[in-house]
This record gives structure tokens, C-alpha cells and sequence, in this order.
């Protein structure tokens, strides 16, 4: 990984982050918001269970060793990925423009009608199809 060098946020941005968390944090109290965290974090749970599964396989006669190492990487990599999301979901962003991010996935994912619940248009005048 590259060597950057990070400059600290001014007292400003410092003060919106700690705001758009703390409006995130709220977000995430409540449904469906709440739904998304718990999601990241049954994401992490099972890659986790994945990854004793794929180590238990390498085990196995006949299978190599370092046979199973990209499938165990895998595991590993969404692991993380899905605890990094689900610690964001709930306002752990360090910075303002992963917070952003964070908030908006979160305003959007919650504003969307979950699939199957489509308002059925109308059929002429008053008329809704499939009544």
C-alpha cells in the first residue's frame, strides 16, 4: 500500500463529521436503517463461518495446500468489507467524505419500496389494474 500522508481536518470539517455521524447513528436506531446494519453484520458473521469452513476443507486428503488460498482470501476480504459497512451504518466514519457517502447510501436505501410492493397503475380513469 502507498505511503500517504494524511493532513488533519480543520476544526470545521472535524465538527461536521462528528454531526453527519451523529445524524447516521440516528438513521441506524430505526428501521429500516437499522435493517442495513444488521445486514452488514450477518454478511460478516457468515464470511467468518465461511472462512473455518474453506480452512476445515483444506484439510481434506487430496486437496493441496495453498488449494483453497484465493477462496479463503475471498472470505476474508468480504469479512472486513462487511464489518467495515456495517461500523459505518452506525456513524464510525473518520472522515467527512465517508460519511457523506455513508448518509446518502443509507437516505436512499431506506427511501426505495422493497421489491414487490410497486403501486399498480391505473387502468383508465379510476380504475387500478388487477382489481
Amino acid at each position: 500500500m502507498p505511503n500517504v500522508t494524511r493532513f488533519p481536518p480543520s476544526p470545521d470539517q472535524e465538527v461536521q463529521l462528528r454531526a453527519t455521524n451523529e445524524k447516521i447513528a440516528k438513521l441506524a436506531a430505526a428501521k429500516p436503517a437499522g435493517d442495513i446494519h444488521s445486514a452488514f453484520v450477518l454478511v460478516a458473521q457468515l464470511a467468518t463461518e465461511a472462512v473455518g469452513v474453506a480452512t476445515q476443507l483444506e484439510k481434506i486428503p487430496g486437496i493441496e495446500p495453498g488449494q483453497m488460498q484465493s477462496v479463503i482470501d475471498f472470505w476474508y476480504r468480504l469479512a472486513d468489507l462487511a464489518r467495515t459497512a456495517a461500523l459505518r451504518c452506525v456513524g464510525g466514519n473518520q472522515t467527512l467524505a465517508e460519511a457523506t457517502v455513508t448518509f446518502m447510501f443509507l437516505q436512499t436505501s431506506c427511501a426505495r419500496k422493497p421489491a414487490g410492493t410497486e403501486t399498480a397503475l391505473p387502468d383508465g380513469p379510476g380504475k387500478v389494474v388487477g382489481q
